[in-house]
């Protein structure tokens, strides 16, 4: 069974693991890791090989097998895996909770930590005993052994409260059922795929579906009705989940001495403070509003009379605008962009500016029969491995992420080749019709790439620093800043080819997808602000015991935000995954992109396919992983301070 998990000489056997061999080897890891932390109590060697590297390697071997493990939690088709993989991530979570509160392990690295060898240190290795210390420090030992108690208490039902929360939004199911001549406005190509066996058409919530029929759908009372329902995911299950959620999370920021969670989880990244985001969520707010008013008036003009646009309608709406003010057909523009296409012009690029090669392996074991494996090569080494499984089914998470399974890091057997997977949703083929991607859907491939490049290019020598490990708001950096690769004619017509007649992506119509470019991005900054905004409130201005529910905060912040007024009768932050990974943190996409835009602007300047740009983006950036200070790697690769001129013109400002 140890054989299905394996890593470093191969990769996973996916094919073989099932219910048994993850309960298996959740133990078995257990096991392993109490007995690398006896070993590393037991040494009198006081250097960085025999403690720290030792606690790096086992980590990563712990969050190896979790990520592993976490992956079948949310992809896995087979009940039994799916059930036992969840219940086996709460497992490991509490474990991992345990070693952030032994008080043994602490004490031996702070012992090596004012060594006379940790004192000469420098580099990545001095971060990393800082970092170490930091962490342990942060989780409690200022505080007697029974307030540490009551703090992995939290932290083990934060833990199982989080896999629940997610838990349920992947679970959640609903759809509306409607007949041919509900049909209008929908492509064809769609309504071939929505069609079941009666004649009438599925609508789910699944993105491939709730998506387009929100955009096209003529029938208002429809789209409305899908509209609640895709804004009720998780309710009303989650309602109390993220109740006990933020009083549990209140408490442990109490606990440690902290006004409020919020300032405990901003306090190690970039912002280094909840006020420092709050004057940047503020400040964007001021920039974006009077673009996103001239937004909202310009889809009011082709809104046939109507002087307030519910959520329901801004969807199709825009795409109104875009078809009749900018003369572009989003189901023309779909027709270029073929899924395999897509992902053969990344691999283009990516030979190009990094000189790796994506090499699909054939009769691979993977978990479902539509997932893609390829290796990574770099001359005639493999560097990394990745997975592609792009289509939704049921149970399998919902939205597109990047999943680290392994991470990069030096060992004696050589460097530990990382692996990665692209889990997303798009529409599949069908006998019709190929998987044909939006532009947005483009975006979006090229965005969960830039993680996953994050991730396949590190060179990081530990673990703890390999790849995306960094500070989180900075983490949205090479994923946003990817995007702009797929908003360049030279790039874009070297894969956009007309699914038919292999006719390339005319310019003609490029020109008119980059004139509508900004249409309505002051309204989605606003909304994205209202994320960030609530998020924050949640975790820093709120008391679950005293204050209004999560539910009606969110839309009072809504009202006050954006410009589409709340929806009574849904419960938007049930299904806001967010709020568990990025708790505190989702302020990071538009903090990230004021980042990505600036860098963005070099490689504008010397060329998008410039070899030696990418080599220096590679070297000062993707390679280092949290090794390096992340405003360091920014101006390292800049060669000066950033600034957000780039990133308010990417927003048409």
């Amino acid at each position: 069974m140890d054989s299905y998990f394996e890593f470093f000489f191969s990769s996973p056997n996916f094919k073989e693991i099932d219910a048994k061999s993850i309960r298996h080897i959740t133990n078995k890891i257990i096991r392993k890791s109490d007995a690398a932390i006896s070993s590393i109590l037991a040494s009198e060697d006081q250097t960085f090989e025999a403690k720290m590297e030792k606690w790096d390697e086992l980590t990563h071997n712990l969050s190896s097998i979790s990520g592993i493990i976490f992956l079948l939690a949310h992809t896995s088709p087979n009940p039994e895996v799916y059930k036992q993989a969840n219940q086996s991530i709460q497992v490991l979570q509490r474990y991992g909770n345990s070693l952030s509160l032994n008080e043994e392990l602490y004490k031996a690295i702070k012992k090596y930590s004012e060594s006379d060898d940790a004192r000469w240190l420098k580099g990545y290795k001095k971060k990393f005993i800082k970092e170490t210390i930091r962490d342990f420090e942060r989780n409690g030992f200022a505080l007697i052994q029974k307030k540490r108690d009551e703090l992995r208490d939290i932290k083990d039902q934060l833990s199982d409260l989080s896999n629940e929360f997610s838990r349920n939004i992947a679970e959640h199911y609903d759809e509306i059922i409607i007949s041919e001549k509900d049909t209008e406005g929908l492509p064809e190509d769609y309504k071939n795929r929505h069609r079941i066996e009666d004649g009438n058409y599925k609508i789910t919530l699944d993105y491939p579906s709730y998506r387009p029929f929100m955009r096209y759908a003529k029938n208002e009372k429809l789209r409305k009705e899908l509209y609640i329902k895709y804004l009720n995911r998780g309710n009303p299950k989650n309602t109390a989940v993220l109740l006990q959620t933020i009083t549990l999370r209140n408490q442990m920021a109490k606990l440690l001495g902290y006004k409020t969670y919020a300032q405990y989880v901003i306090e190690e990244r970039m912002a280094k403070s909840a006020d420092t985001v709050w004057e940047f969520e503020e400040d964007l707010t001021k920039k974006v509003r009077l673009k996103a008013e001239k937004d909202y008036k310009e889809l009011l003009s082709v809104a046939e009379g109507k002087e307030e646009l519910q959520g329901w309608e801004t969807g199709f709406y825009n795409n109104t605008l875009l078809e009749t003010k900018y003369n572009l057909d989003a189901e023309e523009v779909k027709q270029y962009f073929e899924l395999n296409n897509v992902f053969k012009g990344i691999f283009k690029i990516c030979k190009e500016l990094y000189e790796i090669d994506f090499v699909r392996m054939y009769h691979h074991s993977i978990w479902h029969e539509d997932v893609l494996f390829y290796e990574v090569r770099k001359g005639n080494s493999v560097i990394g491995k990745m997975y592609l499984d792009l289509y939704p089914r049921k149970n399998k998470y919902s939205h597109a992420a990047c999943f680290g399974l392994v991470s990069g890091r030096e060992t004696e057997k050589g460097y530990q080749i990382p692996h990665t997977a692209l889990v997303c949703n798009f529409p599949p083929s069908t006998k019709d019709s190929p998987s044909l991607l939006s532009h947005d859907q483009v975006i979006t491939v090229f965005h969960e790439f830039g993680h996953g490049l994050h991730q396949l290019l590190t060179k990081s020598p530990l673990a703890a620093f390999a790849g995306t490990n960094v500070a989180r708001d900075f983490v949205e950096v090479p994923s946003q800043l990817f995007e702009n690769w797929a908003w360049d004619y030279n790039i874009l017509r070297g894969f956009a080819q007309h699914h038919k007649t292999g006719e390339v992506l005319p310019k003609e119509l490029f020109d008119r997808m980059v004139a509508a470019r900004n249409v309505g991005s002051g309204l989605f900054t606003l909304q994205q602000i209202l994320y960030g905004t609530y998020d924050l409130t949640l975790h820093d201005r709120y008391d679950p015991l005293t204050d209004e529910s999560p539910s009606e905060l969110f839309n009072k912040l809504q009202s006050q935000i954006t410009l589409t007024p709340p929806v009574e009768g849904t419960d938007f932050p049930s299904g806001f995954g967010h709020l568990m990974g990025y708790a505190a943190g989702y302020y990071g996409y538009l903090w990230a992109k004021v980042y990505a835009e600036d860098m963005f602007s070099v490689f504008e300047k010397a060329g998008l396919l410039n070899p030696k740009v990418g080599k220096k983006y590679v070297d000062k950036v993707l390679s280092k992983g949290g090794s390096e200070n992340e405003m360091g790697q920014i101006k390292a690769f800049l060669g000066r301070k950033p600034n957000k001129v780039a990133f308010l013109k990417s927003l048409g400002l």
